[in-house]
């Protein structure tokens, strides 16, 4: 019996040699993350391109693949001392995140550099956060949600039995659209992706919670889809819960433990974290005053939102500005 072909994804990777810019395949610049290192698998089994960004105890990975007819892929894990956070289009399960993207020849575009790919393709995302085990007491004391590995079991948290995989929805997939069109480089670059590991890692964290499940009817569901999405789109507004119950005429419980199953993150916590991203964008990208953005996300002061955007990004807001 013929054996099928496999092509390997690997979840973690030491090797020093990746691809640069002008190595990469053409129809994959608009997909690159300046600030990542870069790797292309490129043969008659398909492509893989993968993309990754080292910090302090975790590291970024993002993966598009493509397979031929016939090909398997075949995951390969980490070691003992990583813990990966990860949302893949093939098990994915939310239609309305597919986790796919299709890629084509555009006119103008050379594919000189690669006969793989000459038509249209689609290519499944592969996206996960990986966690050193010894960042964890770091990391438990600064965030003490990450406390929530040690209460689980390291163990368990590697071989979470019969759970279905962790899934991408509305909150995590804004974390993870915010890294993967982040063209930032330096000290503005890693502070960000640092960052933004933590708030993706921190909804893996909430799916590990051990509390029994909430069964919800689909109308439910779908105001709380309606509620998250409005915080993402207008976060400032959102302000607060007691906002929230009074638009969308719901109590506090509503948006309490259902909310948090749902999306595997507080309202609170939702607030503050689109809050902030909104003012890093506008400090990074903008010229206006502290004074005008705080107007803008809705602080009492440019004072108020100094402290509360540096105890997020654990950083200086005059130096950070200083670094564009």
């Amino acid at each position: 019996m013929k054996q099928p072909k496999n092509k390997y994804l690997l979840l973690s990777r030491n090797d020093t040699t990746y691809t640069t810019y002008e190595e990469t395949p053409s129809y994959f610049h608009s997909q690159l993350i300046p600030y990542a290192k870069c790797y292309t698998d490129i043969d008659d089994k398909g492509i893989i391109i993968d993309q990754q960004i080292e910090m302090s105890g975790l590291s970024i990975y993002y993966h598009l693949i493509f397979l031929n007819e016939g090909v398997q892929l075949t995951t390969v894990p980490p070691s003992r001392y990583i813990l990966p956070a990860c949302v893949s289009g093939f098990t994915n399960t939310n239609n309305r995140i597919p986790l796919k993207m299709s890629l084509s020849k555009n006119s103008g575009t050379n594919f000189s550099d690669s006969n793989t790919l000459v038509t249209e393709k689609e290519f499944v995302m592969d996206f996960h956060v990986n966690l050193s085990i010894s960042a964890l007491k770091y990391l438990s004391d600064e965030f003490p949600a990450f406390r929530i590995i040690n209460k689980v079991g390291i163990k368990k948290v590697q071989n979470p039995g019969n759970r279905a995989p962790f899934q991408v929805n509305e909150v995590n997939y804004q974390v993870m659209n915010r890294i993967l069109h982040c063209k930032q480089i330096g000290k503005t670059a890693e502070i960000f992706f640092l960052r933004s590991a933590i708030d993706f890692y921190r909804t893996y964290l909430r799916y590990l919670s051990p509390e029994p499940p909430i069964m919800l009817k689909e109308s439910h569901r779908e105001q709380l889809r309606e509620i998250a999405e409005y915080i993402i789109r207008y976060p400032a507004e959102a302000d607060s819960m007691e906002t929230l119950c009074r638009k969308f005429r719901v109590v506090p419980e509503f948006l309490s433990a259902p909310f948090e199953q749902e999306y595997y993150i507080s309202v609170e916590d939702l607030i503050l974290q689109e809050k902030m991203a909104l003012a890093f964008k506008m400090i990074t990208e903008t010229n206006h005053t502290l004074t005008y953005i705080s107007t803008f996300t809705k602080h009492n002061s440019w004072e108020e939102l100094t402290e509360e955007f540096e105890q997020y990004y654990k950083c200086n807001i005059a130096d950070l500005r200083n670094a564009q």
